[in-house]
């Protein structure tokens, strides 16, 4: 032996030796980390760190906490390192789940950590004791669901296929279907659509856009089917979310609803997802993977064989695109049931101005007034508007350039006092001058609903006028009494009985954004709110509204109008007719990254074009990399790729999105 080997003798690598393994997917925002890490588990901590456990580990010298996702027996190097304690008492996520969350992480370029961040709440220890005890104790047996003799030919009558898809539900079968409802049966309907998998022996998950509407919803189930509905999401806190979650996965809670996070319940042997109002952005998750319930109900359909039903009074273009696919059947009603069902929409444009002598459309016509002023007599009358507070935008009186705040050039607004504020930072100017052409006065450019309940009353001196906004909601469904109900979209309380009247004003304001969504936002926003209006009642579009839009207002057809939306968009390019993804960030390193997945993935490259700036460290610019939906997949598999590799070189960032809503 040489001096140099005998020098070194001592820092000879310890034999591996055999023992526990877990594969743990470690809580961290890395694309590069996002697969298992292998643990050594100990010995003393092996009864309890089993699959699906939250655990607490080591990485880069850092304590996080993980999921464990494997568990396997083999070598042990000295540098591997331990689990350091199991955190949760149970499990907290299942095989499924996993793969909901790695399926859902690859087509929204998220992590699968990001993913389960929002699909497993927080741990909440009492509430982990709670459901412990409640497994511990005798069970009783599960009841029969009430109503199984129901007659869904009844609760369905109308629709020609609604009574065959509760028949397939029963069956234990797992269809897709997008329904198209009518107002005043959608909650019975759904109800039945529970019993009927209940009946089948398999749970149900419906998820619901707010939380009033989630609790409603409950309720009419648990009068159906004779069980307890358990409620997840915004209408519970996070110690009754995470009992729930466990109830779930312990097969103590058979049907879920909530809001758009109980799309994630890992309800065991699920047999039907309901998703209502599809098209609400309130289903749309504002933080990373940035998916909608819709894309996660689809998902599950897959992993869990379940049945899919989709929901609302109008129909969204990504749900008639499922339709149109063949991959779900479109449930409609017939012609007479939607007239017996529906309120009478008329439209009062231009062309009606002229007729009725006004000459031009002006905010709050005499034919509005009139009819608001004989509907309040028998009822509460609907007026929905665009905006919400007094004077939300102004222009300069000249001009009419938009007033804009000197700070962050948001829109200045003016309050029922008078004083300007920002609509965007909250700023009061104290002075504000034209920037074109100098001048100093200021005109309205749009009336929100403090104003314009002012004017009701002041013209209605006898009518009780109440305002509902997002900031001052009225969430209670209201009696059935004579009054003026002002409200913006979707802060429309229910009334009992139903409106007697509605009318939507500002309706080029909303449907003449420049935005390729907003024609779909509203129509989806004015059936809604004459879904509130009596069977036969009044409706009224105040508006210069394109042809199409208005006749599919009049006769109460929302999946022919997103048809045609439909249309435009696969001639245009756009999703859902193709999977676009948005790349933002430095000019050479967002042309790296569009060339690389036109080689790989054939994608056409739309743009570069200068990013929205709203500070200095916005990005630089933005481009548009998009392909046919059928190898969408293949480009969502190159960039992350591409996204793990920048991430381990520590390269500048290049921030990708998925079919930006922003974009549509």
């Amino acid at each position: 032996m040489t001096g140099t080997q005998a020098a070194f003798d001592g820092f000879e690598e310890a034999p591996a030796r055999t023992g526990e393994i877990a594969g743990v997917l470690v809580d961290v925002d890395l694309a590069h980390l996002d697969r298992p890490l292998d643990y050594a588990v100990p010995e003393e901590l092996s009864g309890g760190a089993q699959v699906g456990r939250l655990v607490r580990v080591t990485l880069a010298g850092s304590r996080a906490n993980g999921w464990i996702v494997s568990r396997r027996r083999g070598p042990i190097g000295a540098r591997m390192a331990a689990v350091e304690r199991v955190v949760s008492d149970l499990p907290v996520t299942t095989p499924a789940q996993l793969e909901l969350a790695s399926r859902i992480a690859l087509r929204f370029l998220a992590t699968s950590s990001q993913v389960l961040s929002v699909a497993v709440p927080a741990r909440h220890a009492r509430a982990e004791r709670a459901v412990i005890a409640d497994l511990s104790a005798p069970r009783a047996p599960a009841p029969t669901a009430a109503g199984e003799g129901a007659d869904s030919d009844q609760v369905w009558s109308g629709y020609p296929a609604g009574a065959a898809l509760a028949a397939h539900l029963a069956r234990g079968e797992a269809p897709k279907a997008v329904w198209t409802a009518l107002p005043g049966r959608h909650a019975a309907q759904i109800a039945d659509l529970v019993r009927a998998t209940r009946s089948g022996g398999r749970s149900a998950l419906v998820v619901a856009p707010t939380a009033e509407e989630a609790e409603w919803l409950a309720g009419a189930i648990e009068a159906a089917t004779g069980e307890r509905a358990a409620l997840m999401g915004a209408s519970v806190g996070p110690e009754e979310r995470y009992a729930a979650h466990l109830r779930c996965l312990n097969g103590l809670d058979r049907i879920v609803v909530g809001t758009r996070s109980a799309v994630w319940a890992p309800v065991r042997d699920l047999g039907l997802v309901v998703v209502w109002g599809d098209g609400d952005d309130r289903l749309r998750e504002q933080r990373a993977p940035r998916c909608d319930a819709l894309d996660v109900a689809v998902q599950r359909c897959v992993v869990d064989g379940c049945a899919l039903v989709v929901g609302s009074f109008s129909r969204s273009v990504k749900a008639h695109a499922l339709v149109r696919s063949g991959w779900a059947v479109g449930v409609e009603a017939v012609r007479d049931a939607v007239r017996a069902a529906t309120p009478r929409v008329r439209l009062y444009n231009s062309r009606e101005a002229d007729r009725t002598g006004e000459g031009r459309v002006v905010r709050f016509p005499s034919q509005a007034l009139r009819l608001v002023r004989r509907a309040s007599q028998g009822g509460a009358v609907l007026i929905q508007v665009a905006s919400a507070g007094y004077v939300p935008v102004v222009s300069c009186q000249r001009c009419r350039t938009v007033a804009r705040c000197p700070s962050c050039h948001g829109p200045l607004g003016l309050g029922a006092e008078g004083a300007m504020r920002c609509g965007w930072c909250g700023r009061a100017p104290s002075s504000w001058r034209c920037p074109h052409c100098s001048g100093t006065r200021l005109r309205a450019l749009r009336v929100g609903a403090d104003r314009t309940a002012e004017e009701v009353a002041r013209a209605l001196p006898e009518a009780s006028v109440l305002e509902s906004s997002a900031a001052h909601r009225v969430t209670r469904r209201l009696p059935a009494r004579p009054g003026v109900v002002v409200a913006t979209a979707a802060a429309e309380p229910a009334v009992e009985g139903g409106y007697a009247a509605g009318v939507v004003l500002d309706a080029q304001a909303v449907a003449g954004r420049p935005e390729l969504w907003a024609p779909e936002e509203a129509v989806r926003r004015w059936f809604n709110a004459f879904a509130l209006v009596r069977p036969g009642g009044d409706a009224l579009v105040v508006g210069d509204l394109p042809d199409d839009m208005g006749q599919a207002l009049v006769r109460w057809a929302p999946s022919d109008y997103a048809d045609r939306l439909l249309d435009e968009r696969e001639a245009l390019g756009f999703f859902p007719a193709m999977t676009l993804v948005a790349l933002d960030g430095d000019r050479a390193q967002v042309a790296q990254v569009a060339d690389q997945c036109a080689r790989e993935a054939g994608a056409e490259v739309v743009g570069t074009v200068p990013a929205p700036r709203r500070s200095k460290d916005s990005m630089d610019v933005r481009a548009i990399v998009r392909v046919p939906r059928d190898r969408g997949l293949r480009l969502l598999e190159v960039l992350t790729g591409v996204r793990q590799a920048r991430a381990s070189k520590k390269s500048l960032p290049v921030a990708m999105s998925v079919n930006p809503p922003e974009l549509f």
